[in-house]
């Protein structure tokens, strides 16, 4: 089951910073916080989903089958 997501935030604390050329493209600047989360440059990372309302419902339905 795929869920349509319509927004999505990240918001990431780096340890010491973290510093990008401006000449990077949108996804090679997204590449490269990924890449440094991944390599444990990230004090602290927060991700926030907003899902369309009917995918939510759908959702909340198949969270309470599971329990």
């Amino acid at each position: 089951m795929s869920i349509e997501v319509q927004h999505a935030n990240l918001k990431v604390v780096f340890k010491r910073g973290f510093t990008l050329s401006p000449e990077l493209s949108a996804e090679e600047a997204l590449k490269a916080v990924l890449q440094a989360v991944k390599n444990g440059e990230a004090k602290e990372v927060n991700i926030a989903v907003e899902y369309s309302e009917e995918d939510a419902d759908a959702l909340a339905d198949l969270e309470e089958e599971e329990e």
